[in-house]
C-alpha cells in the first residue's frame, strides 16, 4: 500500500485497475486461470465477484471522507467557482449527490455480497484421470 500519494492519484490507479479489468476480462478464457482450463473457470468468476464486493464495502468511506473533505473546504472558504455560481449551493449539491452515490454503493454491495456467498461455493467439474488424457487440456 502506496500512501505516499495524493488521494485524487490513489482513485485514478483503482480506476485504472478496473479499466483493465474489463479489458481482460471480455472473453471468459480469460477466467480459464494459468493452464488454460475451463475448470478453473467458476472459481476465477467467483474470485472476481469477491473482490467487486470488496470494493464496494471500502467505496462508502471514500465518498465520506471526499465529503467532509468538501464540507471543510467550504467551512474553510477555500472554494471557488469558476463558472461564478454560488458556492454554498454547489457544494450542497456535490454533498446531496455524495449521499445518493453512498446509498446507491451500499445497495450495490448488499447485492454483491449476496452473489458473493453464493459465488463462494462455485467451482469446476472434477476432472478423472481418465477423462484429462481424452482432452486437450495442458494441466
Amino acid at each position: 500500500m502506496d500512501l505516499n500519494r495524493e488521494p485524487q492519484q490513489m482513485i485514478r490507479a483503482a480506476a485504472e485497475e478496473v479499466r483493465c479489468l474489463n479489458h481482460g476480462s471480455m472473453d471468459v478464457e480469460a477466467f480459464y486461470g494459468e493452464y488454460n482450463v475451463i475448470n478453473a473457470a467458476p472459481n476465477q468468476v467467483a474470485g472476481v465477484i469477491m473482490g467487486l464486493y470488496t470494493l464496494f464495502e471500502r467505496l462508502p468511506q471514500s465518498v465520506e471522507q471526499a465529503a467532509a473533505a468538501l464540507a471543510q473546504l467550504e467551512a474553510d472558504e477555500a472554494i471557488r467557482m469558476a463558472n461564478g455560481a454560488d458556492v454554498n449551493e454547489a457544494t450542497s449539491g456535490v454533498l446531496r449527490s455524495l449521499i445518493d452515490a453512498k446509498q446507491a454503493i451500499l445497495v450495490a454491495q448488499t447485492h454483491l455480497r449476496e452473489a458473493s456467498g453464493i459465488a463462494s461455493n462455485m467451482g469446476g467439474h472434477f476432472i478423472d484421470d481418465d477423462e484429462l488424457e481424452d482432452t486437450d487440456a495442458t494441466v
